[in-house]
């Protein structure tokens, strides 16, 4: 075999291998020519697209004859999730710095379904310049969506399904937020006599008593923006305005029993607020103080007094 052969022969066998491992690691190699707008090469694209690299690069050839702005407005809508943008930006940052970057994100190409993906990228200098930039690729999907589906269980309680405390926490914390402080109430709701059914009638009539009562809350009030356990016997709601008298019609089958044998009834504190999440603890203080007072009289339902609620002029029915 003369020289050249060896060579081509050598570099033949190094490609497979490196298609092999890269195949085995789930990961994608690319290169991008910077100045010309241009992916130059992909290897194993199928890995993380679910399409050859060849037919991304056909994809791509267009957007090199566009203005610097449009190319990268078009290559972020072709690979990335809009979700990712501020990810992606720094990194080109870096990158257009000199330094190398990685980040998270979803990437697809073109029409086909997201990925969660590490992306590890370096450019390549000249003159102080970077005129290249050659990435790695490595799909994450199956251990972020693991990691999710985790998190969920994590923030739920496993009796009722219904959101945990931790749950709660994080559900008020992003439902505060995204509201602007719209008017809501919140409502906390105790199941009375937990303690004597599990005491007289064994712990399993107290899970019963409390998978009709969380199910009946999420019966009679199915506009609930937020709803779990708050813990033990005592659950948590977040809603939108309600009349008193209307809220109190919501209320009378808890008042006048769920079930008889063991006999489940509730009693319940509220309040209303306003604001965003620094609100949320002088409310919780207000509506814990109220089903207190309700639950002296229980089954009852109490409503914290409207002078000591900021937005009392918004709350409907007074």
């Amino acid at each position: 075999m003369v020289p050249e052969q060896h060579v081509l022969e050598s570099l033949r066998a190094y490609r497979q291998r490196l298609s092999l491992a890269l195949q085995a690691a789930q990961m994608c190699v690319f290169e991008v020519d910077i100045p010309g707008q241009r992916y130059t090469f992909f290897e194993n694209a199928e890995a993380i697209y679910g399409k050859s690299g060849q037919q991304i690069l056909r994809d791509l050839e267009p957007f090199s004859r566009l203005s610097p702005p449009e190319y990268q407005a078009a290559v972020s809508a072709y690979f990335s999730h809009p979700g990712d943008a501020e990810a992606i930006g720094a990194a080109f940052q870096e990158i257009y710095a000199g330094r190398p970057a990685s980040y998270f994100a979803r990437m697809r190409a073109g029409n086909t379904a997201f990925t969660w993906c590490k992306i590890d990228v370096t450019p390549i200098m000249e003159n102080g310049v970077p005129v290249r930039m050659v990435g790695v690729v490595s799909n994450l999907d199956s251990m972020f969506r693991t990691t999710e589906q985790y998190r969920i269980q994590a923030e739920l309680d496993l009796l009722t399904g219904l959101a945990n405390r931790h749950g709660l926490q994080n559900r008020l914390e992003a439902a505060l937020t995204a509201g602007k402080g719209a008017l809501r109430l919140l409502l906390l709701a105790d199941l009375d006599e937990l303690k004597a059914i599990n005491d007289h009638c064994g712990h399993l009539a107290g899970d019963e008593a409390l998978l009709a009562f969380s199910s009946a809350l999420t019966e009679h009030f199915p506009e609930a923006e937020v709803i779990g356990r708050w813990g033990g016997d005592e659950f948590l709601l977040l809603l939108p305005p309600l009349e008193e008298a209307a809220l109190l019609d919501r209320l009378r089958p808890f008042f006048d029993g769920l079930c008889e044998k063991p006999l489940v009834t509730g009693s319940f504190g509220g309040t209303y607020l306003s604001a965003g999440t620094a609100a949320l603890e002088p409310a919780f203080h207000r509506a814990d103080q109220a089903l207190y007072d309700a639950k002296r009289r229980k089954p009852a339902f109490s409503m914290a007094p409207v002078e000591f609620c900021t937005c009392q002029e918004a709350i409907p029915g007074f």
